[in-house]
């Protein structure tokens, strides 16, 4: 009876191998405990409907994960190392019921488009991610497999783009990318020689500055114009526009209040020269009521620009009068200021330069607090500091803040701080230390080893609001600053609902408890 049955198992094991190798390979790539990937997390749900895996779908592949996968080998008369490989993942999927190629959703034999959705994975799925990419809503790898990166940046263009945001993508989505995808490539060509210093190139074509164009003067100008304004500082200038040169666009219309989307159309070349010639909307500059918010440069007259005359000189870069007035001793030193931290040294406080004065503000700050050998004056400091901290619903503030900001975490147990770089906000925040040295101060906080047990921090942003939240160090995929010491990014999160939380899964609820307990924490140290 016990040969009959497990001569079963080895036959089901066999035809579902079978099976699978008839179909589209599902992932040639094999996964570790460690490991996060888009694939992870619907390799978890193939575990979870088999009832082999009762965790959260997290994309993260620590221990339950290895253990559910363990199982699963055993099960299946697969080598039982707990490794999620080629042959472990096509076996898994088959019995699954999920169909890797993206099969599954071609039912329409008429033509009309396929629905992609999470677990699909093809080449349609690619030209997705790279469409999403181009646009600015996807920041992952261009993989082919659908993931909850690929449905997160579906739902985020469907909900700004007045689709159902389901994170499917049919026919009406896919119309809505191409209509955007368009309307951004004749942008970009209707205006290409107004601004754009050089002739040589030929105007038709060519004169869409955007991913994938060649040998162009026009991109070779682009790139010169970028890096005499400290945004394309690692390209060299080709007249091929690449990733390095669609970041540093990308990136000087997020200063410029532009569209990010990484295309030099008619408004960017036209603000890039604005800058160049240093016009820069000199009549906006003319308006009292500045906001924190708001560009403060030469000619500005406000309080904004008194805090940032006192900020500066509090950090040793103007010897002015506290005035008011934004005159050619504030920009110097502004621009003094922007050198030291490798920002683009225009003279114009931004939302960057303003959030990195306030992170220096807030180190400098912390480590008089931490490093005051009086206890009194230090727990007064320290008292001080708590009851500027607040305690509010991330989704009611999180998209106050630009990714590109730079905001300071502090950490109350250890008096470390650190400044991040926001990288990308949705249920939580997405960010990456600014330098190695921020790194290494990180690390230290806590105790020189990677973790992923929240600690608790207090989170200043560029308009001086301090946030409670809790954070880990452990790095993962994707990342763009490559000098940091830190390959990948890292989480904070910030209170939200614990139903919220108890929805996404047990490492969201962990947070949430760490929030909570470290509020108590910063109430005790306001008294």
């Amino acid at each position: 009876m016990n040969i009959s049955a497990s001569k079963k198992r080895w036959v089901a094991a066999a035809l579902c191998l079978l099976l699978t190798l008839c179909c589209a390979c599902a992932s040639a790539q094999s996964y570790k405990l460690g490991d996060e990937a888009d694939e992870i997390a619907t390799i978890q749900t193939a575990l979870t409907t088999l009832k082999l895996y009762t965790g959260s779908i997290t994309g993260h592949y620590g221990e339950k994960t290895q253990a559910a996968v363990q199982i699963f080998q055993k099960k299946y008369a697969l080598t039982a190392d707990g490794i999620a490989g080629e042959d472990t993942i096509k076996a898994l999927y088959e019995a699954a019921g999920i169909d890797a190629a993206g099969s599954a959703s071609s039912s329409s034999s008429s033509g009309e488009t396929a629905l992609l959705r999470y677990g699909s994975q093809n080449e349609a799925v690619r030209q997705l991610q790279q469409d999403l990419t181009t646009l600015g809503y996807y920041t992952g790898t261009v993989s082919g497999h659908f993931g909850s990166r690929t449905e997160a940046a579906v739902m985020d263009f469907q909900r700004k783009n007045g689709l159902t945001a389901d994170g499917v993508v049919g026919a009406k989505t896919l119309a809505k990318i191409e209509e955007k995808l368009g309307s951004s490539s004749s942008s970009s060509g209707s205006g290409s020689s107004s601004s754009s210093s050089s002739s040589s190139s030929s105007s038709s074509g060519s004169s869409i500055l955007k991913y994938g164009v060649q040998n162009s003067e026009a991109v070779k100008t682009l790139q010169t114009n970028l890096k005499t304004l400290g945004y394309y500082k690692n390209g060299s200038v080709t007249g091929n526009f690449g990733n390095l040169t669609k970041e540093a666009v990308a990136q000087f219309q997020r200063d410029n209040g532009l569209d990010a989307d990484g295309i030099a159309g008619a408004k960017t070349l036209a603000r890039i020269q604005e800058k160049l010639s240093g016009s820069s909307s000199s009549s906006s500059s003319s308006s009292s009521g500045t906001s924190s918010s708001s560009l403060l440069q030469l000619g500005s007259n406000s309080d904004a620009v008194k805090t940032l005359q006192t900020n500066l000189k509090t950090l040793g870069y103007y010897t002015g009068s506290l005035t008011g007035n934004f005159g050619e001793k504030t920009q110097a030193a502004v621009i003094a200021y922007q050198k030291t931290k490798g920002l683009t040294a225009d003279g114009i406080a931004g939302s960057k330069t303003l959030a990195a004065i306030a992170a220096d503000l807030n180190k400098n700050t912390s480590s008089s607090s931490g490093s005051s050998s009086s206890g009194s004056s230090s727990s007064s400091s320290l008292a001080q500091r708590a009851s500027q901290v607040i305690f509010s619903n991330y989704s009611n503030w999180g998209r106050n803040y630009e990714n590109g900001e730079l905001c300071t975490v502090y950490d109350f147990e250890t008096g470390y701080s650190w400044t991040l770089r926001i990288m990308s906000k949705d249920k939580h925040m997405d960010a990456e230390p600014a330098t190695a040295q921020d790194t290494a101060i990180m690390n230290k906080a806590f105790g020189n080893k990677q973790t992923w047990t929240p600690k608790v921090v207090w989170v200043t942003f560029s308009d001086g609001k301090t946030y409670i939240g809790s954070t880990h160090n452990v790095p993962h995929t994707p990342y763009h600053i490559t000098t940091n010491n830190f390959d990948g990014h890292l989480c904070v999160h910030f209170p939200r609902p614990m139903a919220d939380a108890e929805a996404t899964g047990p490492y969201a609820v962990s947070h949430q408890e760490a929030i909570l307990a470290g509020w108590e924490a910063t109430k005790k140290l306001m008294q």
